[in-house]
């Protein structure tokens, strides 16, 4: 059992000390994570928060398929989405005041689908592979601290990382936001 099968099993019988440690674990990680679609670092962070929330009260009922990590992930995800997409029935609302609120929540659903097709492009990437890539990128290491974090090497780190650009690319060849994608993928070492 891995350790991250370990928390989330300890979590549902509802030891407390694993969910502080999961929390601990994930809770920057995923703030980093829900901020790329938000923007707003306070909002992220009572999005994070209430993930968390929800699966302390939930674990007696859970039902995840996935690892703890990417339940918490597709979570925080959800409910990033979910907030845009409430932004959106806002500013819409708030049209009547004045067009330029409509044309700015366009924007970020927009925004928030493109990043919803990434991180579903990032999924669909095997798993070392995913796994060094969301390090990486999401976890802001770099490649010589994943290979010692993995133990594996760095030319490892670096083939595994141009996989998964090769594929990303191949994947999202068709978006018009080019140049984000050249940011979210520019090479770091």
């Amino acid at each position: 059992m891995n350790a991250d099968s370990e928390l989330l099993q300890k979590i549902c019988q509802g030891n407390e000390a694993f969910f502080t440690k999961a929390f601990d674990l994930y809770y920057s990680p995923l703030c980093y994570f829900a901020n790329k679609y938000i923007r707003d670092l306070d909002e992220s962070r009572s999005i994070v928060q209430q993930v968390f929330v929800d699966l302390w009260i939930k674990r007696n009922s859970l039902q995840i398929q996935q690892s703890l990590k990417g339940y918490l992930f597709k979570s925080v995800q959800n409910s990033s989405l979910d907030f845009l997409k409430h932004k959106l029935v806002e500013s819409r609302y708030l049209n009547q005041v004045g067009p330029k609120f409509e044309t700015e929540g366009h924007d970020l659903i927009e925004e928030s689908e493109l990043n919803a097709q990434i991180n579903n492009a990032i999924n669909e990437l095997p798993d070392k592979c995913r796994e060094i890539f969301i390090l990486c990128r999401f976890e802001d290491l770099r490649y010589s601290d994943i290979a010692q974090k993995l133990g594996i090497s760095v030319k490892t780190v670096e083939m595994q990382m141009g996989i998964a650009l090769k594929k990303l690319r191949l994947k999202l060849s068709d978006q018009q936001h080019i140049h984000l994608l050249i940011f979210l993928f520019s090479k770091k070492q």
